[in-house]
């Protein structure tokens, strides 16, 4: 459990909830926008445990164009993360690094991406938070893990078939106790 709290302090794209069973919130955040700029969205998987250990994980799509938001609940037992690479599974739904699989009713289909662009880390700055990132009593943490990078493929979102490929995207994610 120690070398995954380090690897996970060196890797903020890791699953940073192992062990934890309340007041704890993760979540990756993955932005795509299509090659004409007239579709963009913020699709966000993640898990929540509340302060009495009551826990769900989710999906969230945000629709930029629209300004408009779905939430997609899900039982904790459907969520599993590996704990030496970004790939978090919620049901039939996968997202990793370099692509997502979605099979939901609201939201469906594979994209890719690739020619990433991380943030820089060192030793002793691991991530966007610097040396904050060592703060043990930090109520939320903040990760960059692509800022930005090509996409290719297809989603049918809320109906409607769009197609990602030649568009941009950006990675990001949050964990903590308590979002700001």
């Amino acid at each position: 459990m120690i070398t995954n709290k380090i690897r996970a302090i060196f890797n903020p794209e890791l699953y940073h909830g192992l062990g934890k069973q309340k007041s704890f919130f993760e979540g990756w955040y993955y932005k795509i926008i299509s090659k004409d700029k007239k579709k963009s969205f913020a699709i966000i998987p993640g898990i929540a445990m509340d302060k009495e250990g009551k826990k769900q994980s989710f999906i969230q799509i945000l629709d930029g164009q629209k300004l408009s938001a779905k939430y997609l609940k899900f039982d904790v037992d459907l969520f599993r993360a590996n704990s030496k690479k970004l790939e978090i599974i919620i049901d039939s739904n996968k997202f990793e690094y370099n692509k997502i699989h979605l099979e939901n009713p609201e939201i469906k289909g594979d994209i890719a991406f690739n020619k990433q662009i991380p943030w820089p880390n060192s030793w002793y700055s691991p991530g966007i938070m610097g040396p904050f990132t060592f703060v043990p009593f930090m109520e939320c943490y903040h990760g960059i893990l692509s800022m930005d990078h090509q996409i290719q493929g297809e989603l049918e979102i809320f109906g409607e078939r769009i197609d990602f490929s030649g568009g941009r995207g950006y990675m990001e994610k949050d964990w903590g106790r308590s979002f700001p």
